[in-house]
């Protein structure tokens, strides 16, 4: 991570933010124009709330309309519940957005949606234009605990990798970037990465990144499928190994030694039949080959608690 980042981090934590640092934040962030609302189903919301002027985000990952700024109330009520007043709002602003060597974030945007916060950002390399990158944090009952203790017990926080789309593999971008972030959000307290892997190498990538299946039953199906697969091809591979992958990342690195061909399309997908889309072939490790040909899967990576420390302006 580069020297800028790692200033950041020192001088991040150090008390808890006060009600009075918070607000302030929140009007800094404001009169900036980096602090709006967001609504996920326009169709449901009045009309009058929003705002004509600013921009309406379409891209292909996590849609959205920008809204109006929600009172002073809501946002503090909203703050307190997802970050625990744990950190201020621009100090969390400037370490999601922290430049990672020739890497930044421009035209980002802090949105408070009804259950999220989301943090929403342009990636440059240079002057060009290489990404986008989408995260929203929330706090959940945890539903691993009684229900009665659901309740008043200890929340789940969860920031969710709403979308992250690079124009090409970027120098291990995404890898340091996530990196500083896994230390940023143990640092806070929180839980869980959570994502859907469905961008063509995404389905390898956050395998091989440390992120797990989030429903179990899919270890069997993915297991069934890659015997199917094997027997299908005649390959040197045996039901006893097969039988021993109970991880996403099992499944990445397995068989490295076999390599079987595939075939890719214009924009990076992958499959297992070429066609008029699918026609430049390549050979590949069987688990990659396997992953990036597979159906997209929900996942989910634990954070790990750092040693506590607290964040302030």
């Amino acid at each position: 991570m580069a020297s800028d980042q790692s200033r950041t981090d020192e001088r991040s934590f150090r008390v808890p933010a006060s009600r009075q640092e918070i607000l302030r934040d929140f009007e800094k962030l404001i009169a900036a124009r980096k602090l709006f609302g967001a609504a996920r189903d326009p169709t449901i919301i009045n009309g009058a709330e929003f705002d004509p002027t600013l921009v309406r985000k379409k891209g292909k990952g996590s849609r959205f309309l920008i809204r109006k700024v929600p009172s002073r109330a809501t946002l503090l009520r909203r703050w307190e519940r997802v970050f625990e007043n744990a950190i201020s709002p621009c100090v969390l602003f400037e370490a999601l957005s922290a430049r990672t060597h020739e890497f930044e974030h421009r035209e980002n945007l802090l949105l408070f949606g009804m259950g999220r916060i989301l943090y929403d950002t342009q990636i440059f390399e240079g002057n060009e234009d290489v990404g986008e990158l989408t995260l929203s944090f929330e706090s959940v009952r945890n539903p691993k605990l009684p229900m009665l203790a659901s309740f008043s017990g200890p929340r789940l926080r969860i920031v969710h990798i709403e979308h992250i789309r690079l124009t090409a593999q970027r120098s291990g971008y995404a890898s340091t970037l996530f990196r500083h972030y896994e230390r940023l959000f143990g640092d806070l307290g929180f839980n869980q990465f959570r994502l859907n892997a469905s961008l063509s190498v995404g389905k390898y990538y956050w395998a091989q990144e440390g992120f797990d299946f989030s429903d179990e039953s899919e270890i069997e199906k993915r297991k069934a499928a890659l015997f199917a697969l094997v027997k299908e091809k005649g390959l040197p591979v045996t039901e006893i190994e097969i039988e021993k992958l109970e991880h996403a990342h099992d499944f990445a690195g397995f068989k490295r030694d076999v390599r079987i061909p595939v075939d890719r399309d214009d924009e990076g997908y992958y499959s297992l039949k070429g066609d008029d889309r699918f026609r430049e072939e390549v050979l590949l490790p069987l688990g990659k080959a396997f992953l990036l040909c597979s159906e997209p899967w929900k996942g989910y990576k634990t954070i790990q608690a750092n040693t506590p420390r607290q964040a302030g302006c």
